[in-house]
């Protein structure tokens, strides 16, 4: 050790002629004093900070989308939003008809949409949530199946 220090003593010109590059002495003296000069997160490459950060979000995100989708289907809204999307193409389809086949398209159409009392208002509360999709899946498939066949029919007078 004393043969390191004499060498020191005797070179310190040396040693003090080239500059350290920036940063060195808090490097130093943080390594001196026990810390660390970053934390491990901020050495992390940005992709993987990327891939946690996307991860966090899905796993808060989707919840809210399943529990909004799971709330639709147990009120039948998913369907009626299905049925509405049909009937407004329907629409669009029998702007170009005569006003005979319009409205008699039209009225097709109101009694496959038109419901004073929503099914799912109907069904009882003892029922589970699986049984209620269930029914109001049958229920609504048929109408839009029907508004399938209607706008078939529509297109096929169009296309005469």
């Amino acid at each position: 050790m004393d043969s390191f220090k004499k060498f020191i003593d005797f070179n310190r010109a040396e040693f003090e002629k080239d500059l350290l590059p920036a940063g060195s002495k808090e490097r130093f003296m943080n390594r001196v004093s026990g810390r660390k000069s970053m934390p491990r997160l901020y050495k992390m490459p940005y992709w993987t900070k990327l891939a946690v950060a996307s991860s966090i979000i899905i796993m808060i995100g989707l919840p809210v989308v399943f529990s909004n989708r799971w709330s639709k289907l147990d009120s039948g809204e998913y369907y009626i939003e299905m049925l509405e999307e049909k009937s407004l193409k329907i629409e669009k389809l029998s702007l170009f008809l005569s006003d005979y086949e319009k409205l008699n398209i039209e009225s097709t159409l109101r009694q496959l949409i038109e419901e004073s009392v929503p099914l799912s208002d109907q069904l009882p509360n003892s029922i589970t949530k699986r049984v209620r999709r269930e029914i109001l899946k049958d229920y609504y498939t048929e109408k839009i199946e029907g508004a399938e066949r209607l706008e078939k029919y529509v297109t096929g007078l169009l296309d005469k």
